[in-house]
Formats: structure tokens, sequence, C-alpha cells
């Protein structure tokens, strides 16, 4: 089971009211995962060790600090030990009175933005997605406060995680029939020398 901050982690990061932080994962992916509020009021719930159905589950809430200022909060990971497949639903509500517009979620992956919710819907969305991500790659999950004010949005993700299999290289199963037919063709010349 996919299970990406740790509880520790969590505590650390709440006790010190540091503004962002890096915590390791745990699970069988080998990533690590960083918290950043922006400098804004924005925090995140690991909620995963109460919902054992799903491999990760985590509550994001975005910035209401009344800055006046684009405040992003997010979730980010990075660093997987294969190739990893997620599915990934998601439920969102906004709680700013001038509707999602101001406070759109979505998903940052290798650097490009995918915002997930619409801006002409009302305050409360939900959707699945899913995407891929390799060794080298990078993803955040992110809410974005267009003004930091008039009320916060906050999103649930939940869902699952797979390893994918590691592809064969085609010349691989060619290679091991040669060298097993090298090896036949030694064994024969060995018995011929003994007779």
């Amino acid at each position: 089971m996919l299970k990406f901050l740790s509880a520790a982690g969590m505590c650390l990061l709440l006790a010190t009211g540091a503004q962002a932080g890096t915590v390791d994962f745990d699970g069988p992916f080998g990533s690590t995962g960083t918290f950043d509020d922006g400098g804004g009021n924005g925090t995140f719930i690991d909620k995963t060790h109460t919902m054992p159905a799903f491999d990760f589950y985590y509550k994001l809430m975005g910035s209401t600090k009344n800055s006046g200022t684009n405040t992003v909060t997010s979730l980010s990971f990075t660093g997987f030990e294969g190739i990893v497949k997620f599915s990934t639903t998601w439920v969102y509500n906004s709680f700013d009175n001038r509707g999602p517009s101001f406070d759109p979620f979505g998903l940052i992956l290798n650097g490009t933005e995918i915002q997930l919710t619409d801006n002409n819907d009302d305050g409360a969305q939900s959707g699945f997605y899913e995407f891929t991500v390799s060794p080298s790659d990078s993803f955040a999950f992110y809410i974005d406060a267009i003004d930091d004010k008039f009320g916060k949005a906050k999103a649930l993700i939940f869902g699952e995680g797979a390893l994918a299999p590691i592809p064969v290289p085609t010349a691989l199963p060619m290679a091991a029939a040669g060298l097993m037919l090298l090896g036949g063709l030694a064994s024969r010349r060995k018995k011929r020398k003994l007779a």
C-alpha cells in the first residue's frame, strides 16, 4: 500500500510551524514529499491511515490570509523508484464568496499545470484523473488562492498507486537464447573430448 507522508514528518511540520518542509514517503516507491503553504495559511492532513481502502488520502486546504496576493498551497512528490500509475479521485469545495475561479485546484506534472476544477462550475466539484510518473518525474497537487481572501478552498485527494512492471528489452530474450545455445555447444565439445 502506498503511503506518501510519514506521521513523524507531519508532526515535525506542525510542531515547527514551518511554511515548507520535506518528509519521506512510506511505502514501496522510495519517494520524497514536500508541503509548501506559499507563505499563506494553507494546510494539509494525511488521512491515509484512517482510510485503509485507499493507497493515499489527503485533505489539502488553500490559503485565505487576506493578503490580496496570489498564494499557492501545494503537496509535491518526486523521486520514485519505478514507473507508477496513479488513479486519483478528487472532491473540491470552494468557500470563496467569489466562486471557484478564485481558488482553482489541480495538478502540476513535470512543471505543466493541469487545472482540474472548472472556473464556471459551482463551488462543489469532483472528478477522476489518471497519470503516470517515472523516477525522474515530479508532480504536485495545488490550490491557487488568486487573491488569498474571501474564503478558502479545500480538496480531498484519494486513490491508488500501482508500480508498473519494468518492460523487458526485446533483445534480452534473444541474447539469453544465444547464451543457452553457446552453452549447449560447449557442453557437446567437452563430451566429445572425453570420449
